[in-house]
């Protein structure tokens, strides 16, 4: 067998390849550092027919056979049905619909939902199975447009590493038999109103899901229910009190503004509201549609990111710096004790140009900022937007998209002393994941281990459901009757494609039968919105599904009034900063068992499947000339 060269590489000299840009003439492209410093590794590798052969070099004839029969497996999983379907659940049709042509698809609209926030999707499928996932053109939050999580989102349906039953211990049980166990703790739990008794869920916005959670917690008065989204609005909603005194939610209107400006925001990428933000900010960049003109975007950003790519005007600052920025314009469009009081990361002269031109265009302006901006940046955002005329017209209030707005951190920190303190005897856990999302000096799993009972319901039997006695498996959506808001409050109708292949049930569900109901998600959707009598909502509820959308659904616009002054600015640390992102690919870390976003090269980088800390030249070679192919340890407050 042959060895692998273990030689290692030679590093890169920075300061070389600084000189020799430098000295470039006019524009040049480079797909890496290695190109411009034209190393013999990268002559090698372009001459190579087959580059990346490297990563074979050590694996026989039947091991890259099994690699290749894996993957050719999961190809067709959607054809094996006696593989990992069970044949029970997937009955035929002895006499086929009407509306079926064999080899013709059909088309149904549902919801895709990411962070809680439901986005509109035409689904695909031949012969009853799901096939194919695009964006509903009917749906405000994407107007047809698809990104890459919608897409690759029926992955998960095929895939064989679901939970497929339930395991109580990690022996397979059934959902009659974790009926029976947890109503007899919850009979003896009611003796004391359910006192210890909590609920954990992710960002909820369906109303179905959020009336079944308020008729727990009727029957049981003394529950409590924690909310945990690692990728929640929680710098939003604070940023929001302290401007307006109470969460609001903030939508924007891209279409008419000419000048926007991003504080450390990926607007067009990573919010809610992205795929249509970044549609009708394209609309404003169409000249012959703007008679001659197009809108001007202002960048400023810790990172590299897709909206600085679009940038007309781009600033790499820290992360830190923002609020000094944000302040500097604050203050020169006019909002008292806004001024910095540290040292500007740019020039004041482009201060003076942003604010200009800004004032020159009252009401027709954006100023938004990053989800991971602290709270002072978006309430300065607020203040900006307000003195500028921008409330009304390009920036809309509303009351918030989230059926109960809490700030995740402070609701999941309370669950935690809780449990610490042995006041959980029972915690039900539906669809996060905290053992792995939970900041870790919240220590969760140590804390769960303190909890006499406990269950997790959740598509796959990942860290946390290792760590419950019972699991129990999750319908996927494309399974599942729900409902959800978008980033605007549109709600729209999750209806199911496919009778669900394993034993998942929603978590509507499963509330309803632990009160002792044994109610379909498909009425319990239903009852939401049944209003007149059958027949006319029969028509209703069609044209509910047909389009996807309710109609007129979207939150009514609100009055809010600023409270108070802004505070006056802290001192910013001096020091390198360490920046935690959301992942373009695979998000907080639950679609790392999706090979298609697994190899989804990330945007600008083109990086897949690597683990990589991000760093300019200077600072690596600050840190003791470290090279882009060097394996580097993070070490922070104590963590690795």
């Amino acid at each position: 067998m042959e060895t692998l060269d273990q030689t290692p590489k030679p590093k890169l000299d920075l300061d070389a390849v600084r000189e020799r840009l430098s000295k470039a003439k006019g524009r040049q492209y480079w797909r890496g550092l290695e190109e411009i410093a034209e190393t013999p590794e990268f002559q090698d590798w372009m001459d190579d027919e087959f580059p990346n052969r490297e990563s074979l070099k050590g694996l026989d004839r039947r091991t890259m056979l099994k690699y290749m029969g894996a993957s050719l497996a999961l190809a067709g999983l959607s054809g094996c049905r006696g593989l990992f379907l069970p044949q029970k659940k997937v009955v035929p049709y002895v006499h086929a619909p009407e509306e079926m042509v064999y080899g013709k698809p059909l088309f149904y609209a549902t919801i895709f939902s990411q962070g809680g926030y439901a986005k509109g999707v035409l689904v695909e499928q031949h012969d009853g199975r799901p096939s194919k996932i695009e964006g509903n053109p009917d749906h405000p939050a994407t107007l047809g447009a698809c990104d890459s999580f919608m897409q690759a989102s029926i992955l998960h349906l095929y895939d064989p590493d679901r939970a497929q039953n339930v395991t109580q211990a990690g022996e397979t049980s059934t959902w009659e038999t974790f009926f029976a166990t947890v109503r007899e703790r919850l009979a003896n739990a009611q003796a004391v109103n359910g006192s210890g008794i909590r609920l954990l869920t992710e960002n909820v916005t369906s109303p179905s899901f959020a009336a079944e959670i308020r008729k727990f917690l009727k029957a049981y008065p003394g529950s409590q229910w924690h909310q945990w989204e690692p990728t929640s609005q929680d710098n939003l909603t604070q940023g929001a009190i302290q401007a307006f005194g109470k969460p609001i939610n903030t939508v924007y209107d891209f279409k008419p503004a000419k000048v926007v400006l991003s504080l450390d925001s990926e607007f067009m990428m990573s919010m809610p509201g992205s795929l249509r933000y970044s549609r009708d900010f394209a609309d404003g960049r169409r000249i012959r549609d703007n008679k001659g003109t197009m809108n001007r975007l202002y960048a400023f950003e810790s990172m590299p990111t897709i909206t600085g790519a679009y940038a007309d005007h781009r600033w790499a600052v820290r992360a830190s710096d923002v609020e000094t920025i944000a302040r500097a314009i604050a203050a020169g469009v006019g909002i008292a004790g806004a001024a910095p009081s540290g040292k500007l990361p740019v020039q004041q002269s482009v201060i003076d140009a942003i604010v200009k031109d800004l004032r020159a265009n009252p009401g027709a302006t954006i100023v938004v900022a990053g989800q991971h901006q602290p709270a002072i940046v978006h309430q300065l955002a607020h203040h900006i937007n307000n003195a500028l005329g921008n409330v009304g017209r390009t920036v809309t209030y509303t009351t918030p998209v989230e059926a109960e707005p809490v700030v995740h951190q402070n609701s999941l920190k309370a669950l935690v002393d809780d449990m610490n303190a042995g006041r959980v005897q029972a915690l039900f856990i539906l669809g996060t994941n905290p053992v792995y999302t939970a900041p870790s000096d919240f220590k969760f799993a140590e804390a769960l281990s303190k909890v006499p009972f406990k269950a997790q319901h959740s598509a796959y039997l990942d860290e946390t459901g290792a760590l419950c006695e019972w699991h129990l498996p999750e319908a996927h959506f494309l399974e599942a009757w729900s409902d959800g808001r978008a980033y605007d409050g549109t709600i729209s109708i999750q209806q199911p494609i496919i009778e669900p292949l394993f034993e998942g049930r929603t978590h509507a569900e499963m509330l309803s039968a632990l009160r002792g109901e044994t109610t379909a998600s498909y009425d319990l959707v239903q009852a939401q919105y049944k209003k007149g009598s059958d027949k006319a909502f029969d028509k209703e509820w069609r044209r509910y599904l047909h389009q996807g959308v309710v109609p007129n659904s979207a939150l009514p616009a609100q009055s809010v009034s600023l409270i108070g002054n802004v505070a006056p600015q802290k001192p910013v640390p001096a020091g390198n900063e360490i920046i935690f992102q959301l992942d373009p690919t695979i998000y907080d870390g639950r679609y790392a068992n999706n090979g298609w976003l697994q190899e989804l090269p990330k945007p600008l980088t083109k990086v897949t499947w690597d683990s990589v800390i991000h760093m300019s030249p200077r600072t690596a070679k600050k840190l003791g000339g470290i090279a882009n192919e060097d394996t580097v340890e993070l070490s922070y407050g104590g963590k690795t």
